[in-house]
């Protein structure tokens, strides 16, 4: 004889058309602090910029003029996570200071689109950096075979 304590009755059988109370707790998100990445990429450009370092973003539009790489520097890390940009070029403890300034929010993380528009171009690698070093490794060859 069959057992039919085993096979499962209508009642415990969830169909996925009939969302449970757990099931419309998870598609709600909870309420994250800080600034996503979808936000900050739309704060990136020369008039706009901002920029997330060490888990913070920064409002960095008005030491757009002042920064002494040059603002087009800070743009190339716009839209993206900063702080390795930040941290190899070895910025002073007064840049660090003076970067609290700036001060918006925390990072509340994500991953940019990576479709930044900017107004230097678009951030891109640029065909000068693509071509340059073929040219210097060009040069050099015809230099070598010249004198050879």
């Amino acid at each position: 004889a069959r057992s039919t304590s085993a096979m499962p009755t209508r009642a415990s059988v969830t169909l996925a058309s009939e969302p449970t109370e757990k099931m419309i707790a998870e598609e709600t998100e909870p309420e994250v602090k800080g600034i996503k990445m979808q936000e900050v990429e739309k704060h990136s450009s020369v008039d706009d910029l901002w920029l997330v370092i060490d888990g913070k973003v920064y409002d960095v539009t008005p030491f757009m003029d002042d920064h002494p790489g040059g603002g087009e520097i800070m743009l190339s890390a716009a839209g993206k996570d900063g702080t390795q940009d930040f941290e190899d070029v070895g910025h002073s403890p007064h840049a660090r200071e003076l970067l609290k300034k700036y001060y918006l929010d925390e990072f509340a993380g994500g991953v940019g689109s990576g479709k930044i528009a900017t107004k230097s171009g678009g951030g891109g690698m640029s065909l000068l950096a693509v071509l340059l070093p073929i040219l210097v490794v060009a040069l050099a060859f015809a230099a070598k075979m010249l004198t050879a």
